[in-house]
């Protein structure tokens, strides 16, 4: 056996239910004194931007409000003007993926005075990836996870969409990890049922990718098969009982189990084809996550033999041998799937068919491929996608 690198890990994080109040301390420790506050529309207009700014007291000197999914390069130069007009010494993201990365690219623009091309991910003909990375410190980021999705907040890992390209730019880079984490359930009981569930699917897909991906190791299997086992008993109650601060706070809990799982073992297809398909319409990952996750299962899971029988366990069946056990959790995903108010379809998404083979095209070319366990063509990308139609 090769030997596992745990190369991924979180930096700071301070999880439970009333833990938004360290914030202030938590920031002072970090040495800040002049934070700005990125969030969207919806957290600026509900209760939780003015528990935050209550939380940080004094150390707010501003509030940027127009974070918009999938965090459009336009608008990350905005915040960097806005950082440098301000002197703004550190970052507070409180949202969603969106919204962290929103923190993570204005870092990465304003330590490399604007540049962004040198940093972006790219493959050479042997697949091999390359970026520059950014020397030295980067402003501190403290990030408030709102969802249970992206695994931002523990992250290397930032996308930020140019609309002009209509394709979204990967980065990879350890200081891009936020200095810390704030992860506290009262902060996410306000997520509307539709943004929970696509949060939520995001981090059920990064468990089972981690799972059957080509570098899975005991390590990562650990912290995937525990978060799949919260989340596949929580996320629907998170829906049912959205006021529940436990069933809140272990699907937090779950989604950065699944973050460092998925960076420490990687993810393949359906991540790959959630960044075309996320670049291209404008869909946030979890739509397309859990239209293609039950079919990219059927493929793939079998390469895991016996151990097939953890993912049922996982997800609450009893593990009988004998049986088509990837068929058999495919069809618990979709019974999951079935309980969250999500499309079934990628027709649903208006997603044209004719459009299907450039997908397949472009998903082929994406960095997360060099992890399926099994080659994979294009011709097979796109009879998934057909699958999914």
């Amino acid at each position: 056996m090769s030997p596992i690198r745990v190369e991924t890990w979180p930096k700071r994080l301070i999880l439970g239910t009333g833990s938004i109040d360290t914030l202030a301390a938590v920031a002072a420790g970090l040495g800040a004194r002049r934070i700005l506050v990125l969030c969207g529309k919806t957290v600026a207009s509900g209760p939780i931007l003015s528990r935050v700014r209550t939380a940080l007291g004094n150390l707010c000197c501003g509030v940027f409000d127009q974070v918009a999914s999938h965090t459009p390069l336009p608008m990350v130069q905005k915040i960097v003007a806005m950082v440098n007009a301000l002197e703004v010494d550190a970052l507070v993201s409180v949202g969603g993926g969106s919204a962290i990365d929103a923190g993570k690219g204005t870092a990465l623009l304003h330590k490399t005075a604007g540049a962004l091309e040198p940093y972006v991910i790219r493959y050479l003909p042997d697949g091999t990836m390359q970026r520059k990375l950014m020397a030295g410190a980067t402003i501190t980021h403290i990030a408030i996870p709102t969802t249970s999705g992206s695994s931002s907040e523990v992250l290397p890992t930032a996308g930020i969409r140019d609309p002009k390209q209509r394709r979204k730019l990967l980065f990879w880079d350890d200081t891009l990890i936020p200095h810390a984490a704030i992860l506290d359930p009262e902060m996410a009981i306000h997520t509307n049922p539709t943004l929970t569930a696509t949060s939520g699917m995001t981090a059920v897909a990064r468990c089972i990718e981690s799972l059957y991906s080509s570098n899975r190791n005991p390590f990562a299997e650990g912290l995937a098969l525990h978060a799949l086992r919260l989340l596949y008993r929580n996320l629907p109650r998170a829906i049912e009982e959205p006021q529940n601060l436990d069933v809140r706070h272990q699907c937090q809990v779950a989604c950065s189990m699944s973050g460092v799982a998925a960076i420490n073992s990687m993810v393949s297809v359906v991540h790959a084809l959630g960044h075309i398909v996320g670049g291209r319409y404008g869909l946030q990952h979890g739509v397309s996550h859990s239209i293609l996750l039950a079919p990219a299962m059927r493929r793939f899971m079998p390469v895991l033999g016996e151990r097939q029988r953890l993912v049922l366990e996982a997800m609450g069946a009893e593990a009988i041998s004998g049986v088509d056990e990837a068929g058999a959790a495919a069809d618990l995903m979709t019974r999951l799937i079935a309980r969250l108010p999500l499309k079934r379809q990628l027709r649903d998404l208006g997603i044209p068919s004719s459009e299907l083979a450039e997908i397949a095209q472009q998903a082929a070319h994406d960095y997360m491929m060099a992890n399926v366990p099994i080659p994979t063509s294009i011709g097979e990308i796109e009879a998934l996608l057909r699958m999914a139609w």
